[in-house]
């Protein structure tokens, strides 16, 4: 009886364990669905996989683009598309990002979004370009755990609009993040997210790994 009664005390604790694990490291859960939103969110992926097949500037090598199948996605979920609170830097401080093969860009730290993601607060920094190819829109390269694993090793990006003076939020849709480039080609060089824009849990949302 003592041996059955230390292994079910036994078995308690593991259980224990196992869900705390779990808990801590659980992923966002589905939102309710908003058919009309993930049509919009699909129409803008399947344009995005007609220019990789067809455009001149596609950056996938000409030798694949005939045989490309599509980019991998994670399903629409609106429980990624977060409203963040915006803080906007009173001086732009220069922000290089540097890039994958060597040198740098020029970027100013525009702002910060604060937000909640999985139960848990989030801190990312809004980019801006500047000099060649600078333009009015904010730039947000970021990470999270599951680089290397579902989506591409060096980060994912997304780009925003820039918020008109009066606004006090910003809205963050991870549906829409992207590799960069030099995912499908590394002929490319792309800016590394700097190392304070990592998100401490995993986003199911947007491009996944490259297809192989």
């Amino acid at each position: 009886m003592r041996k059955i009664l230390l292994a079910a005390g036994l078995l308690a604790v593991v259980g224990l364990l196992i869900y705390n694990f779990l808990g801590s490291s659980a992923p966002t859960p589905a939102a309710p669905a908003d058919p009309a939103y993930a049509a919009q969110i699909r129409r803008a992926r399947q344009q995005k996989d007609a220019a990789f097949r067809e455009s001149p500037s596609s950056p996938l090598p000409a030798g694949q683009r005939a045989a490309f199948g599509g980019l991998r996605y994670f399903k629409p979920n609106a429980a990624y598309r977060v409203v963040a609170r915006l803080t906007r830097a009173a001086v732009p401080a220069p922000l290089p990002l540097a890039l994958t093969r060597g040198s740098a860009d020029a970027y100013v730290s525009w702002g910060t979004a604060e937000f909640e993601l999985g139960g848990r607060p989030q801190r990312l920094a809004l980019l801006q370009k500047q000099g060649v190819g600078a333009g009015q829109e904010l730039f947000l390269p970021f990470t999270d755990p599951t680089n290397g694993q579902q989506t591409y090793a060096g980060g994912r990006y997304l780009d925003l609009p820039l918020p008109t003076p009066d606004a006090a939020d910003i809205t963050l849709d991870f549906n829409t993040a992207f590799n960069p480039f030099c995912a499908y080609n590394h002929e490319y060089s792309c800016p590394k997210p700097p190392a304070d824009n990592r998100l401490s849990v995993p986003v199911l949302a947007g491009e996944q790994l490259a297809p192989q």
